[in-house]
């Protein structure tokens, strides 16, 4: 897997921007063998693999946004991205008048960045983007090319006699400087600030010191998943806090009276090592129905001689967060649903969070795409709808809409995750929707 920004300087026409014609360069952008730089030109109706742009806008762009671009998580399972999060991750936005891919760059799992480039014609322009796709590549291959681009762009500047350049020095040196400089404390700080959707270097005073009192007192296990889902515009790091202090001691008394059958349950599992996170859920849930002994069906939470998942509705203090799942049983608070098979789903997501557990303390549901997330919506959709009961309904069926929709029905789950497990188990290829 790899990613490359390759370029070659070119002589540029005088500009009123000195800097921004010295560093014209000719730019390719490879990811994984595909181009994400190819442009059809509509003037000569010619396409090429480039585009000629200022490396000075890339770079700065770069250093402007280096924190979130490395730890702001997107929201994958919605639309509702925090405000301002194309503009930090999309380089279509390092702009300066010029024309640049719609390529967005976002944390993954596993250390990978996940890249995702899409087709679009400015306005007024003669020339189209015309490349689409997405893959990840490891994060420090990705850092590796964007750092040279940073030192690049310098470098060249340096040798035109930009040294004490006060716009450079602002807008790119001096930031990056700073960002090389950071020591461990700094950059704990700046991870949860662009968790947060802040930009670290930008920040009030009273606002960074919200931001550290709440990494501090927030357990270790959901501070980051908590602090991706959170948004300014929806709540304050004090309310969200006192949210959490809330819910965690309404979740404790349940936990005080629900005895530690789960728990006895969850240790007498086998241990699973998969090395993604939703390989992880899946082989715990299907543990799990095993030990359970629930047959190929429907899965019951209120079966004779199961223990019970306590559940409260309540509201949360972000659209992104779904549900908070107390640290020594399932007994989870939600997010309220109208749709029954939602609720069941949150419910096989806390009662997988718990199960997954590597460390203790409380549990958090979102949509965000973390690894804990991805582990807990995968045991949901295998606990409540199994890839193998699946198969073997489909086996003469097929997966046209109907099958589907019976099949939701069956196991009292939405298509949505009927259709899921068919993809990612690779069961059959769906039928169009009509």
């Amino acid at each position: 897997m790899t990613v490359s920004f390759a370029f070659d300087w070119v002589d540029a026409a005088p500009s009123p921007d000195m800097a921004m014609g010295q560093t014209m360069a000719q730019l390719s952008i490879q990811v994984n063998g595909e181009t994400v730089t190819s442009v059809r030109d509509h003037g000569s109706n010619a396409r090429r693999d480039h585009i000629v742009v200022p490396l000075l806008s890339v770079a700065e762009w770069v250093v402007g946004n280096w924190c979130h671009i490395w730890y702001e998580i997107p929201d994958t399972t919605t639309t509702r991205q925090k405000p301002g999060f194309e503009q930090r991750h999309n380089l279509a936005f390092a702009g300066d008048g010029f024309l640049f891919p719609k390529l967005t760059m976002a944390p993954s799992v596993d250390g990978m960045e996940q890249l995702r480039w899409t087709p679009w014609q400015p306005q007024h322009a003669r020339i189209e983007f015309v490349a689409a796709g997405q893959d990840c590549v490891a994060c420090n291959q990705l850092q590796t090319e964007l750092e040279r681009i940073v030192e690049a762009v310098l470098e060249r500047l340096r040798s035109f006699g930009h040294r004490q350049d006060t716009v450079v020095s602002d807008l790119l040196q001096d930031p990056w400087e700073a960002i090389k400089a950071l020591d461990p404390d700094e950059r704990e700080f700046c991870r949860a600030a662009a968790l947060l959707g802040v930009d670290p270097f930008a920040v009030h005073q009273e606002e960074a010191d919200e931001i550290t009192t709440f990494w501090e007192r927030t357990g270790p296990a959901i501070r980051e998943d908590m602090l991706a889902s959170l948004d300014e515009t929806e709540t304050t790091l004090p309310e969200a806090a006192m949210w959490l202090d809330d819910t965690g001691k309404m979740l404790e008394r349940e936990d005080a009276g629900s005895g530690n059958e789960w728990e006895a349950i969850r240790h007498g599992l086998p241990t699973v090592q998969m090395a993604k996170p939703w390989g992880q859920g899946y082989m715990l849930a299907q543990s799990l129905r095993r030990a359970l002994d629930c047959g190929d069906g429907r899965f019951d939470f209120a079966s004779s001689g199961q223990p019970a998942v306590t559940c409260r509705e309540t509201a949360m203090p972000s659209s992104r967060m779904e549900g908070l799942v107390a640290a020594g049983t399932p007994a989870c608070a939600i997010t309220k649903r109208r749709e029954e098979t939602a609720k069941r789903f949150l419910l096989a997501r806390a009662l997988g969070d718990y199960m997954g557990r590597s460390e203790a303390g409380l549990g958090i549901l979102t949509s965000m795409d973390t690894a804990r997330q991805g582990q807990s919506r995968s045991f949901a959709a295998e606990l409540l709808a199994p890839a193998e009961s699946l198969h073997t309904r489909l086996a003469d069926r097929g997966a046209a809409e109907d099958v589907i929709r019976d099949l939701g029905q069956e196991f009292d789950v939405s298509t949505w995750v009927i259709e899921h497990q068919i993809s990612n188990h690779g069961l059959v290829e769906p039928c169009p929707r009509r």
